[in-house]
């Protein structure tokens, strides 16, 4: 056979053995782990409810997702999960037949921030607020910078309903 020939074979074979290279390598979706404090926020993604934090979810990588995690007496923590240019969609230097197949399925992208861990941020208590201003607010995990105005004590009392 000759040497022309026999080279372009090789170079047929090694293009279809290294196409769609980052399809090969981590797939067109990706896995995302959900979590917040407090914990038990519910999870939409693009708007769909998909669970309670901590979870992990496993998304297209081919295009941006919108991330929001709610909890009654929480402000809502929102964010975008953005599609970037992946390593492994490099590994395509060779195909042509790869670089179509990565980014017709996504798989040249990663998404972005991988895990989440937000801390959700409390509203102000509605109607507990005095006159002058004052709220009262139960904390089960105070911010060590608050200072210590007074403790709650148990006390012991009867009802009078029968």
């Amino acid at each position: 056979m000759p040497r022309k020939t026999l080279s372009l074979i090789l170079i047929t074979i090694i293009t279809f053995f290294f196409s769609g290279c980052a399809t090969v390598m981590h797939g067109s979706r990706q896995g995302v782990f959900l979590t917040c404090e407090p914990r038990v926020a519910a999870v939409y993604i693009d708007g769909k409810y998909l669970g309670q934090t901590p979870m992990g979810a496993v998304l297209s990588r081919g295009k941006n997702h919108h991330l929001k995690m709610e909890l009654p007496g929480y402000k809502p923590f929102e964010t975008e999960l953005t599609r970037k240019l992946d390593g492994w969609a490099f590994g395509n230097i060779l195909g042509v037949v790869g670089i179509a197949l990565d980014a017709y399925n996504g798989s040249m992208y990663r998404l972005s921030p991988r895990d989440i861990y937000p801390e959700l941020i409390p509203l102000p208590a509605a109607g507990a607020t005095t006159s002058n201003g004052l709220s009262i607010k139960i904390i089960l995990h105070p911010d060590p910078q608050w200072e210590k105005i007074g403790q709650l004590q148990s006390c012991s009392w009867t009802s009078s309903v029968p």
